[in-house]
């Protein structure tokens, strides 16, 4: 085993190589200087309590990815377009179901649900894996869309991604992927 300090949660940096590199600081690496540019003890893990930072987390559960997803699902009843954007942060992705164009701001995302909402879906969560972060959900699964297609009632079976951040004290979109099932 080595006698390498560890740096969790990091790959690739070996500071015990060149002590005077910082691994956290803004201000670069100055080349040889005489003193660490961080004033951190060098000794500690830097993601822990003790390299003097401090970050709260919003709780995260599989009630909150229900309740986000429903208030989406929601939102899309409303057949309002800006009404379903506005739960998606201004920079977030969408690559939609139906759709082969990536929406990247709120305007192309509005154009998207134009059109999706005239098929009235309606969504239901069939499976879900979640990973929990810091401000960071992600909901993975399969869900099924009822929408109307040419006057008929259809089922859509798809898988989606769902990545919620939590910023300025609330939950939003950051990304979202759908696509149908390719197997019958």
């Amino acid at each position: 085993m080595s006698n390498r300090r560890s740096i969790s949660g990091t790959v690739g940096i070996e500071w015990d190589i060149n002590p005077r590199v910082s691994v956290g600081s803004n201000q670069g690496n100055r080349g040889l200087q005489e003193s660490p540019v961080t004033t951190r003890d060098m000794y500690k893990p830097i993601d822990t309590p003790t390299a003097n930072e401090s970050c709260v987390c919003a709780p995260s559960s599989e009630r909150v990815a229900q309740e986000l997803f429903d208030r989406w699902n929601m939102a899309l009843q409303t057949h309002d377009q800006k009404a379903v954007a506005s739960l998606y942060w201004e920079d977030a992705i969408l690559l939609p179901t139906v759709s082969n164009v990536p929406r990247v701001n709120h305007a192309e995302i509005e154009d998207y649900f134009h059109h999706f909402l005239e098929s009235k879906p309606y969504g239901t969560i069939i499976s879900r894996n979640l990973k929990q972060g810091c401000n960071k959900l992600t909901d993975a699964g399969v869900y099924e869309f009822k929408v109307i297609k040419d006057g008929k009632p259809q089922v859509v079976p798809a898988r989606y991604t769902f990545v919620y951040e939590f910023r300025n004290g609330e939950w939003k979109i950051s990304h979202h992927h759908s696509s149908m099932m390719p197997e019958k």
